[in-house]
């Protein structure tokens, strides 16, 4: 394998920021990685189990993740508009989605979890910089 496929080998699949309807972002750019998607629970809403259990194991997959989308922006080179090179994004789940989408289709399970008096939560933002990686939850 030459260096090339090894380099393009280590690149993750990209996701266009646009055809995520559900999500707002906050960029120069559009283009994440799809692995970074896929580790972002935006529109599932999160009882308490779930919750703990993804703060408690998820998060170094997370970080994975947020390092490899790094990465990705290096070797491929994607700037801000000024042409320095990108080095944050922050990402928000579109609250209508939450209300109108979300929260309906999770609605029987919420009810149960208050009623056992548990927290329900949700992810309503993220941010990947050069130096840190957020996530804020809320809760319902």
């Amino acid at each position: 394998m030459d260096n090339l496929s090894q380099v393009q080998s280590q690149l993750p699949q990209i996701a266009d920021l646009r055809d995520q309807v559900q999500l707002m972002y906050w960029s120069d750019h559009h283009f994440v990685a799809q692995t970074l998607l896929d580790q972002l629970p935006f529109g599932e809403i999160l009882g308490s189990y779930h919750f703990y259990q993804y703060i408690d194991y998820q998060l170094p997959s997370l970080l994975e993740a947020a390092r490899r989308n790094l990465l990705y922006w290096t070797l491929a080179n994607i700037c801000q508009y000024n042409r320095t090179p990108t080095d944050q994004i922050s990402l928000f789940y579109d609250k209508t989605f939450l209300w109108h989408y979300s929260v309906p289709a999770f609605w029987e399970e919420i009810i149960m979890q208050i009623r056992q008096g548990n927290r329900v939560r949700f992810l309503s933002w993220f941010l990947l910089s050069q130096t840190q990686v957020q996530v804020e939850f809320n809760k319902i």
